[in-house]
């Protein structure tokens, strides 16, 4: 879907510019970009699965802490 700014009675063009950015920004529009063009080893690939399902783990478990604590 495309990205349209248009630009106000009283906007400038630096108004334009920051609200595309904000835009794409919110969209991830550039890192999905980035990740498309650039090739990544399978290798890469694994690693970076494996660290999010380290970081989950430990969002778990510090999770599970807080409410063994607050529950007494």
């Amino acid at each position: 879907m495309p990205i349209v700014v248009n630009k106000g009675k009283a906007g400038s063009k630096e108004d334009v510019i920051g609200t595309f950015r904000r835009l794409t920004m919110e969209e991830n529009i550039v890192d999905e970009l980035r990740e498309r063009t650039a090739h990544k080893k399978p290798s890469e690939k694994r690693y970076a699965k494996l660290k999010v399902a380290i970081w989950r783990k430990k969002c778990r478990r510090r999770a599970k802490k807080s409410r063994i604590v607050h529950a007494r």
